[in-house]
This record gives structure tokens, sequence and C-alpha cells, in this order.
């Protein structure tokens, strides 16, 4: 499958909330039409519109294909980011 169709697909399932590296690639694993022989952080780190907010630390869930971290779409990062310590708005 091609990697702009997971690409899609991924942002679609993002568009909600963030979601882990695991959460993503058993959605991925769900299609059909895909073959599993992908680096999916490859995938999303190359889109400008995916970015990875953090790292989730638990024990047990690190995988050893790629690492667990949490994703969201650039949308929705901007649409919840904090104000600036310093900045006011007038």
């Amino acid at each position: 499958m091609d990697t702009n169709i997971i690409r899609e697909l991924v942002k679609k399932y993002l568009s909600e909330k963030p979601r882990n590296t695991t959460e993503i690639s058993e959605l991925i694993s769900q299609q059909k039409d895909i073959n599993s022989s992908f680096d999916l952080a490859a995938i999303l780190e190359s889109d400008p519109t995916i970015v990875r907010i953090g790292r989730v630390r638990r024990s047990g869930l690190v995988g050893e294909k790629s690492p667990l971290s949490e994703w969201a779409t650039e949308e929705w990062v901007n649409h919840h980011e904090r104000e600036q310590p310093g900045k006011k708005e007038r």
C-alpha cells in the first residue's frame, strides 16, 4: 500500500485526539490492503502535518519496531496549544 494512503488514514484517525504508536499500528494492521513491512515512525515523521507530541513511558508497552510515541495532527496541536508565559493577549 502506498505511504500516502497510510498517512491519510492516520491523519483521519488523529483528527479526534492524539494516539500512540501502538494504537496507530493496530489501526493499520486491521486494513486488508496494507503490507505490514513499513517503518511507521518514518512515515509519520516525514509528514509535516503529523507531530510527535511526546513519548509514552509505560512498562511493557515499548515495541521493538518503533518507539512508542504520542502523535497528533498539527491542527490539533495548534488548537490545544497553551499560551506561552509572559505573553498576554490584549
